[in-house]
């Protein structure tokens, strides 16, 4: 399996499908002005077992939360690209269903999907009361216990070149060979430590003491036990790997019927609370003895269905009515999503399902898979309408502007729907 695993073709699919979205970076430049010369000393390191990981780019991104990403050199991303697309076939098929993230078709908007269709099924399309765990495993890719993961890969992986990349790549060891980016883009009005220059924003280095990650959730401070680094195609694979473990004893050990889990949160639907207390318990037990992680340290307690449950950056919930397939995914990060509507919320009058969060300003809309009338709902301070025009004023369609509308008729005298139609000059006789 050897030569077919390093072979020159090989290795030149995922060079080419490493530099899809990475062709005008520095290091992808570099690598491309003499890619089948750098392509075949790849391939002869890698049939030598001499290949190693390069030095990689270590920066904090700005953001609500500040996170410690270390990412790849251009040429170690085509050994990650190579090493997942082998083991992705092996995992792919055992993987629950409800698993997203990281997966092909499985991403936010697919989550909220399927959400929504199990708040339908708990709660009888409204009808009946449910209620919703949602858990969080604490700093979870700084937490992920190496060996326990490597264990995991090796029950499944028998290729012996398989279990040696994944052994090289898994236990190396970013933080001794890294180039600290202190120097970002610049973006006023964002948090993560530093200040302002010339050039973009200033952050401190993880030697100073200005660090903005703290100790738990960074890979400084953790040695080599522990930890995944942020930013690399096999950080997010194995991520799924690790969890698989923890899905597997929520179907099948807990029986829960309605789970679903996005990366490290976790989602539980049941229509008795004391049964979400009780697999809470559980998942604390499994999580801490077996994967040697832990749950945020905030206890969750489950909250009516009929609320919404929050999920990435929204809130889906399930209204009483029709079921309908129409929702609006509105955004809560600092920066707001454009909508065609021109900022404001448009959704059927009869859809029972619509995932919204209050405090955001703008909407990205998707269609409705039957044909039903839409009615503009303005959002936020600021917003515009559907016909473009500010929030003080009313979109057409909307109840103020035709409360306005009657008001003038009735004052005016009848409308002019209500009056005869006058023939034109062209159609009177001559």
């Amino acid at each position: 399996m050897a030569p077919d695993l390093y072979s020159f073709r090989e290795l030149w699919r995922q060079y080419r499908a490493c530099r899809r979205n990475k062709r005008v970076t520095r290091n992808a430049l570099a690598f491309e002005a003499d890619a089948e010369a750098n392509l075949l000393a790849l391939q002869r390191e890698l049939r030598e077992h001499t290949w190693r990981p390069g030095t990689s780019i270590c920066f904090v991104t700005d953001g609500p939360k500040p996170r410690e990403v270390f990412a790849a050199d251009f040429r170690d991303r085509i050994v990650h690209h190579l090493l997942v697309s082998r083991l992705e076939p092996t995992f792919e098929r055992g993987f629950i269903h409800d698993s997203f993230a990281c997966r092909k078709g499985k991403g936010t908007l697919a989550g909220s999907d399927r959400l929504m269709a199990m708040l339908r099924r708990v709660t009888a399309n409204g009808r009946r009361p449910a209620w919703a765990l949602r858990l969080d495993v604490a700093s979870f890719f700084p937490s992920i216990h190496k060996r326990t993961l490597y264990r995991i890969i090796r029950r499944r992986v028998r290729d012996p070149e398989l279990r040696w990349l994944t052994r090289v790549i898994l236990f190396h060891d970013p933080t001794r060979d890294y180039r600290f980016n202190a120097v970002g883009p610049r973006r006023p009005g964002l948090r993560g430590g530093g200040a302002e220059t010339r050039r973009g924003r200033f952050r401190p280095s993880p030697t100073s003491g200005r660090y903005p990650i703290p100790a738990r959730k960074s890979l400084f401070h953790g040695g080599n036990r522990r930890g995944l680094p942020i930013g690399n195609l096999t950080s997010q694979f194995w991520a799924n790997v690790y969890l698989d473990e923890l899905d597997q004893f929520v179907k099948r050990r807990l029986g829960c019927r309605f789970y679903l889990r996005y990366v490290d949160d976790l989602c539980l639907l049941s229509t008795d609370p004391a049964e979400l207390l009780r697999w809470r318990a559980e998942i604390e037990h499994f999580l801490r003895e077996r994967l040697q992680l832990a749950l945020r340290a905030e206890v969750a307690e489950p909250r009516p269905g009929g609320r919404g449950v929050p999920a990435r950056g929204g809130i889906t919930a399930c209204r009483a009515g029709r079921p309908c397939r129409t929702c609006a995914v509105v955004s809560t990060s600092g920066r707001a999503r454009t909508s065609r509507s021109g900022g404001a919320v448009t959704r059927p009058a009869r859809c029972s399902a619509l995932t919204f969060a209050p405090r955001a300003s703008a909407t990205r809309l998707r269609r409705c898979g039957r044909p039903s009338r839409r009615t503009p709902v303005t959002c936020g301070t600021g917003a515009r309408t559907a016909s473009g025009s500010a929030s003080g004023t009313s979109a057409p369609g909307s109840r103020r502007s035709s409360r306005a509308t009657s008001g003038r008729s009735r004052s005016a005298g009848p409308s002019t729907a209500s009056r005869p139609r006058e023939p034109s000059p062209s159609s009177s006789p001559s």
